[in-house]
């Protein structure tokens, strides 16, 4: 998923430069304007896809620990098991505004999980959804009990391929796209 984000952050960073390659407009007229305008949007579109690319945080489950780290900081939160009191997770419905003619409708949830510790402290992650929640809770409470052990689930390619044959067709156009537009806006004048 966090591909998506770099090639978003890349594809409006191409488009505000092509943007700027033919010429420039002069400074009172209506097409600067709606340069300023275009410009804007994709710049916002770089700071949203900057702000989700640094906010993913990673899960991650030891025989002893639970690691909460995010993907481009090294910081990093171990929390042992003894130290947990719980953990719960809050669903938010995330809604349409709705048009003049039709009401807002619910498009789907969003999920905040609490780590809530011994000492009174909680943590809130985003990094579980609803499924995901179900299982780390019992995958902890078989380490904690010694019960379970850590396997690690090795998946073949092929598998991969045929569950994620969507997303890859999607990726490989928005590169294609990505790599033509790049190539005519550096190599072509």
């Amino acid at each position: 998923m966090n591909v998506f984000f770099v090639i978003g952050i890349i594809f409006c960073g191409l488009m505000i430069k092509l943007t700027f390659h033919s010429d420039f407009p002069e400074r009172e007229s209506e097409e600067f304007y709606i340069v300023l305008i275009i410009t804007s949007l994709f710049g916002i579109m770089i700071l949203g896809c900057l702000y989700y690319l640094l906010k993913i945080q990673i899960l991650t489950l030891t025989k002893e620990n639970l690691v909460l780290s995010y993907l481009f900081f090294p910081y990093k939160i171990k929390i042992k098991f003894d130290d947990i009191k719980q953990i719960r997770q809050i669903s938010k419905e995330v809604k349409t505004s709705g048009t003049l003619f039709s009401e807002g409708i619910h498009i789907t949830n969003s999920f905040e999980t609490y780590i809530d510790l011994e000492n009174g402290k909680s943590i809130k992650t985003y990094a579980l959804n609803k499924y995901e929640y179900q299982e780390v809770l019992k995958l902890i409470r078989k380490l904690k009990t010694g019960e379970g052990k850590l396997e690690v689930y090795k998946q073949s390619w092929i598998i991969f391929l045929l569950e994620n044959f969507i997303a890859l067709v999607f990726l490989i156009l928005v590169l294609v796209l990505t790599i033509g537009l790049s190539n005519a806006l550096f190599f072509n004048n």
